[in-house]
């Protein structure tokens, strides 16, 4: 499976604390870049949520699964607020979701996202991740006929302070990854084989992409695809 990177946007705005007397930056920003079993808005004809296990136990992120992350203003690398491995962002599991606290930069992009966190122009938090198998995502389809998405495990990459909730949909090439009228057919085996092998390379077929679906890894790609 590809490791392709997707990102959400949590409907929960951010928290600004000054600093200490004496500290070195403008303030602490916290939020949650993701909660748990909560059904997102609408990706594209799907929906999605997580499970409460998906990042590990409950307690400090494990970085042992999840390596570095980073906090960034809108995902973007010239707005670096901090990292895990220099210990300025502090990633947690509780039972909402996963919870971040950073320590704002004296930076300018540090102080300029301590000035919008307190005046509360930051309402949305958001979160990077990606799956490494397709087996780390399960589908079901709800009692209003909703294909829902449901994260078992993820490795996140980065949280985010972001101001415009641009994300709410899936990306385009995360549209492209899922078949989704395969993916509401493996969910609907035929009375006549249940659980054959046809149904589990169905399942498989629904997370396929460019890079690992059979049909296309030897088709010449077209310049810029």
């Amino acid at each position: 499976m590809t490791h392709v990177i997707e990102r959400r946007v949590v409907d929960r705005p951010v928290e600004f604390r000054a600093a200490v007397e004496g500290g070195s930056g403008p303030g602490i920003l916290t939020g949650y870049g993701a909660v748990f079993d909560f059904v997102s808005r609408d990706l594209g004809g799907w929906f999605e949520e997580i499970d409460p296990g998906a990042f590990g136990p409950v307690g400090d992120l494990d970085l042992s699964l999840h390596t570095r992350v980073l906090c960034r203003a809108e995902h973007s690398n010239k707005l670096l607020l901090g990292t895990t491995d220099a210990g300025t962002l502090r990633c947690f599991v509780d039972d909402v979701g996963l919870r971040y606290e950073d320590d704002l930069p004296d930076t300018n992009a540090g102080r300029d996202v301590a000035v919008l966190a307190e005046r509360g122009d930051y309402r949305h938090s958001s979160f990077a991740f990606n799956l490494r198998t397709y087996e780390d995502a399960e589908w079901r389809e709800d009692r209003d006929g909703r294909l829902i998405r449901r994260i078992m495990r993820a490795v996140v990459h980065d949280v985010a302070p972001v101001a415009d909730p641009a994300y709410w949909g899936a990306t385009t090439e995360m549209q492209r990854a899922f078949d989704l009228d395969t993916v509401r057919a493996s969910l609907t085996p035929s009375p006549a084989a249940p659980g054959d092998r046809e149904l589990d390379v169905a399942r498989r077929a629904a997370f396929m992409t460019r890079e690992t679906h059979p049909a296309l890894v030897t088709r010449p790609r077209k310049r810029g695809i």
